[in-house]
């Protein structure tokens, strides 16, 4: 069925698998674009692109490179364009080749490249770029025979990102020689330069290193699978040694950035529990500045007390007084002792008050009397000394309430 659809092709004067038009040029961008949205199948199956969308014949677009070209009309017109083309690529390689055929990237040269070569060193891969020419006899049989065999469909999927770019047209051939001497160098463009016409389709394998991107292997269209399989493996195996040497570099890397993150928490939860411990530490301090702010504002308050006290005692009568004098002898809990004397009529409150001044304020003390043992601070103070049975003369002591 395919051999009369070439030979029927062939008897109408068209190539096969494409062939060029010749189209009248377009008179305005707003033209341009009504006419790739109404003639969309001149697109996905011929180059009859015009003048306008000469350039855009790359299977992965450059959009830098297209963007450059689009001298007027809005920048959104061409993307669409371009949409329209990138779209039509699956379309056409299914209509040529049927179902099985590498799938490739959708994109400009710099995205496949981020693709390949820039992720993680597990999940890089080869860079595979055909670079497609019509005016060769190999490339039908290249394409139907050897790119889209099973096996080497297979084998692209899995480790490379495949590229393509079509060579015919003679714009594109210098697009194309000036991103390869940016990429790749000027070396590598000369020798892309130097193969002719009926050498293409050519199979470019790029490896991508540390500080450039390396051409492994040029493969011509004039090969067999077999070949083009072992070659494939061949730069697979270069690659696969260098991506171990870059795993266990990435992972080197990785494990002292993980060392040094975990040095730098470890460093972070120290400096932290530093200033955990220097604030508990000032805060200690305030409280024991504040605890004995309030310490001393108490002992100045009891001191003022005391002195009040002192102050407002009654005078201490004589011994020789005519009125009737009681003495007390009043023990401290440190031992010591003091004594006064008071008079029989005065109150308790008196005694209270004399105890409190030398510093034993009765709701901290206990006032006790030995024989009989009694607890004078709960005598109603405003008995008399002589009521109380302090007279004329009593020994007590003092004792602290729990």
């Amino acid at each position: 069925m395919e051999y009369s659809r070439i030979i029927a092709l062939a008897a109408a004067g068209l190539n096969y698998p494409c062939h060029r038009l010749t189209v009248s040029k377009r008179p305005s961008p707003t033209q341009t674009r009504e006419h790739s949205e109404e003639c969309t199948d001149v697109h996905m199956v011929s180059d009859s692109e015009g003048d306008d969308f000469e350039d855009a014949t790359e299977f992965g677009v450059d959009d830098g490179e297209l963007f450059g070209m689009v001298s007027s009309g809005p920048k959104k017109s061409a993307m669409k364009e371009i949409k329209v083309y990138q779209d039509s690529i699956a379309d056409l390689e299914v209509r040529l080749y049927g179902d099985c055929h590498p799938v490739f990237f959708i994109g400009s040269l710099e995205a496949a490249f981020q693709e390949a070569f820039y992720g993680k060193a597990r999940d890089r891969k080869l860079l595979a770029i055909y670079l497609h020419h019509d005016d060769s006899v190999l490339t039908n049989v290249f394409c139907s025979q050897l790119l889209c065999a099973e096996s080497i469909v297979s084998y692209l999927s899995q480790n490379f990102i495949t590229w393509a770019w079509d060579m015919t047209r003679e714009s594109n051939r210098a697009r194309f020689l000036s991103m390869c001497t940016r990429h790749f160098g000027s070396v590598v463009a000369q020798t892309v330069r130097t193969y002719k016409t009926d050498q293409f389709p050519l199979l470019l394998i790029i490896m991508g290193k540390r500080s450039s991107n390396e051409v492994l292997n040029v493969i011509q269209g004039n090969t067999t699978v077999d070949d083009l399989m072992m070659r494939l493996m061949n730069a697979m195996e270069i690659f696969t040694a260098q991506q171990q040497e870059d795993i266990r570099d990435e992972d080197e890397r990785e494990a002292r950035e993980r060392v040094k993150r975990e040095q730098d928490e470890a460093y972070r939860v120290s400096l932290e529990a530093d200033r955990a411990k220097r604030e508990a530490q000032e805060r200690e301090i305030a409280e024991q500045v504040r605890q004995e702010q309030i310490k001393k504002e108490q002992e100045e308050e009891r001191e003022a007390i005391r002195l009040s006290l002192e102050q407002s005692l009654p005078p201490e009568p004589r011994e020789e007084s005519i009125e009737l004098v009681s003495k007390l002898r009043i023990r401290t809990p440190r031992g010591e002792f003091f004594e006064r004397r008071f008079l029989a009529s005065n109150r308790l409150q008196v005694v209270f008050d004399f105890v409190a001044s030398k510093g034993f304020p009765r709701d901290e003390y206990k006032l006790l009397s030995t024989f009989p043992r009694r607890d004078v601070t709960q005598f109603d103070p405003t008995e008399t000394l002589m009521e109380v049975k302090l007279y004329p003369q009593e020994t007590l002591f003092l004792e602290a309430k729990e």
